[in-house]
């Protein structure tokens, strides 16, 4: 268990003014090839469709909670989630939770960055670089910090609404 300094507040505080970019971090310009649509095939399409589909948020979820070994209560209690919630999104394939329930979950099986973002994004959901909440979560994870009690005390100390 990590304690919250004084150092770590305005390590976040630096992390957010920067807008979650390191001094390392490079921005490469994404340059595709516009396509009009008549020169796309409808079979092409389908194919794409099949072979880069991404697990759908039910799926990419229980397959993590099931690699971490974890019971499922002890998954949404960790993750301070109703139990009646935990078994809407069980028993109900698509649905998607509110992304602050995303990210508790995300929170709660210590997943790090990019298994973060996936699951987020499997939701439709993302942490953005221009949302200050959002970056005190990145910056937590990056960090490795999945405690809600330290997680909460940086969020109140920053003046954000804390996990209940």
């Amino acid at each position: 268990m990590t304690d919250v300094t004084s150092h770590f507040i305005q390590e976040c505080r630096s992390f957010i003014k920067n807008g979650g970019i390191s001094s390392n971090d490079g921005c490469i310009a994404n340059s595709q090839p516009n396509f009009g649509m008549f020169e796309i095939d409808a079979n092409e399409v389908d194919l794409y469709l099949r072979f880069n589909r991404s697990l759908s948020f039910n799926e990419r979820l229980f397959l993590l909670i099931d690699r971490t070994g974890q019971k499922d209560s002890d998954v949404y209690k960790k993750a301070r989630i109703d139990r009646r919630l935990f078994s809407k999104i069980r028993s109900n394939k698509r649905y998607i939770p509110c992304k602050k329930t995303v990210i508790a979950l995300c929170l709660a099986l210590n997943l790090n960055r990019d298994e973060s973002d996936l699951l987020l994004a499997s939701a439709g959901y993302s942490l953005s670089a221009a949302d200050d909440f959002d970056l005190v979560i990145a910056f937590c994870i990056d960090k490795k910090v999945y405690d809600f009690f330290e997680i909460n005390e940086v969020l109140f100390r920053l003046g954000f609404d804390v996990f209940e």
